[in-house]
C-alpha cells in the first residue's frame, strides 16, 4: 500500500500542538540558551519531521521547542550528522614483488629452475583413486592467495570429470622429481623441497562464463596457511599484479609477454619441467573475428605464430610482461584461459585474461 503524504491540514495540526505544548516543553530545558535557538523553518533535521507526523516525531518537535514568537516556534537545532569519512582499506598486495634473478627467457624451452617463483601448480584427486593429476597453472599474489582460472576450479567442469581440487604446489619446477636439481658450470644445484598447500576457500568470479565462453575466467585461492617467503629461499615468491592505471604501451606490445607452465608441448605430451616462451600480441579486432565476435574487453589475444602458444595444462597459469626501468620486475598481465583445440595454430592466437581489469575485485575479495 502507498503511503499518502499528510494534508496540509495534518501539518496544521502538528503546528498547532507545538504552540500548545511550547511552554511545557521550554520548562523542561532544551539544553539551548534562548539566543542559541533558532527558527523552526531554519532547522532541516527538525522541521522535515512535520512531514512524517508520528507520535515519536510529534514528542521530539516538542521537547526541542524553546519558545513562540508570533506564533513561529524556536527550537534548540541539533547539529547536523556528519557521515564518518571512508575506511580505505590498505591493500593486501604486496609491494616488494615480481622479482628473481634470472631474467633470460627463451622461447619454446625449460625454464631457468628459479626463474619463475611465484608459478604454481594445482593438483587434483581423482573420485576414483588417490593419485594427484596437476592439470592446472595459478601464481601467487600474496602469502595467502593463489590466482588462477575461473575454469581450474569450476565445479560444472570438475564433476563431471569426476576429479575434485586437492593441493596447490609452490616451488616446482620438474615434475618427475622429489627435489629439483640442476648442472651448473659442472655443479649439481639443488633447489629446496617444494610446498604443498591445502586449500581454505575457493573464490570464483561470479561472472563467469555468463556473458560470453569463459568471460571473467579468473579465481582466488585461499591457502590454509600462510606461505612462509623466507624460508623457501627466494623459491617462492609474489609476482606484481597490474596497477589500476596500467596501459600497455606500444613498445611493450613490440616486446611480446611471456607464458610459462607445465602444459602439453609440442610432441603432444605435458611437459614435467616447467616451459616458458615469448608470444607476441596480436590484434584485438582479428582476434575477435576468429572467435566470431565473442571476445570481451577483458580478455587479451597472444600468438597465433606455428608452433607456439600456451596449450592444455597450461590453464590458470601466467602471462608475465617485463617492466621497470631496466625490465627487472614481471607482472602478471594475463592467466590463460583458452584457444584453439589444436594449439599452436598459424594466425589463431589464445585467448588470456586481462588482468588489470580485475584489479578492484581482486582486492576486494582478500582477506589477511
Amino acid at each position: 500500500m502507498n503511503k499518502q503524504k499528510p494534508s496540509i491540514q495534518v501539518v496544521a495540526l502538528v503546528f498547532n500542538a507545538l504552540v500548545l505544548f511550547a511552554h511545557r516543553a521550554a520548562s523542561q530545558g532544551t539544553g539551548c540558551r534562548r539566543d542559541e535557538c533558532v527558527l523552526l523553518t531554519d532547522c532541516p533535521q527538525l522541521h522535515g519531521l512535520l512531514r512524517n507526523p508520528t507520535r515519536q516525531n510529534i514528542r521530539e518537535l516538542q521537547n526541542a521547542t524553546c519558545f513562540i514568537s508570533k506564533r513561529e516556534p524556536w527550537v534548540c537545532c541539533p547539529a547536523p550528522v556528519t557521515e564518518p569519512p571512508p575506511v580505505i582499506k590498505e591493500s593486501l598486495l604486496p609491494k616488494d614483488c615480481g622479482r628473481t634473478s634470472e631474467n633470460k627467457v627463451v622461447g619454446g624451452e625449460d625454464a631457468p629452475i628459479d626463474a619463475y617463483p611465484w608459478a604454481a601448480v594445482l593438483g587434483y584427486r581423482s573420485k576414483s583413486s588417490s593419485n594427484i593429476l596437476f592439470e592446472c597453472g595459478g601464481s601467487v599474489i600474496n602469502e595467502r592467495y593463489i590466482m588462477t582460472a575461473a575454469h581450474c576450479v569450476n565445479a560444472d567442469i570438475l564433476i563431471p570429470r569426476q576429479i575434485e581440487l586437492a593441493l596447490v604446489r609452490l616451488g616446482e619446477w620438474d615434475l618427475s622429481t622429489e627435489i629439483d636439481f640442476t648442472i651448473n658450470n659442472g655443479k649439481e644445484f639443488h633447489a629446496p623441497p617444494v610446498q604443498d598447500f591445502d586449500i581454505e576457500e575457493v573464490i570464483e568470479h561470479p561472472a563467469y562464463n555468463n556473458r560470453t565462453l569463459f568471460s571473467d575466467d579468473i579465481a582466488l585461492i585461499r591457502l590454509s596457511k600462510p606461505i612462509n617467503f623466507f624460508t623457501s629461499a627466494g623459491f617462492i615468491l609474489p609476482v606484481c599484479l597490474p596497477a589500476a592505471d596500467f596501459s600497455l604501451s606500444e613498445e611493450a606490445r613490440a616486446r611480446g609477454a611471456i607464458v610459462a607452465g607445465w602444459g602439453v608441448t609440442e610432441k603432444g605430451a605435458k611437459s614435467d619441467r616447467l616451459q616458458h616462451l615469448v608470444l607476441p600480441f596480436a590484434g584485438k579486432e582479428e582476434c575477435n573475428v576468429k572467435y566470431k565476435n565473442t571476445l570481451v574487453d577483458e580478455q587479451l589475444c597472444m600468438g597465433g605464430e606455428p608452433g607456439k602458444d600456451s596449450c592444455r595444462g597450461d590453464s590458470g597459469g601466467p602471462l608475465i610482461l617485463k617492466t621497470g626501468s631496466e625490465r627487472q620486475i614481471s607482472t602478471q598481465i594475463g592467466i590463460v584461459s583458452y584457444g584453439p583445440t589444436q594449439c599452436g595454430l598459424v594466425g589463431f592466437p589464445g585467448v588470456y585474461t586481462f588482468v588489470q581489469s580485475y584489479r578492484s575485485w581482486i582486492e576486494e575479495n582478500l582477506k589477511p
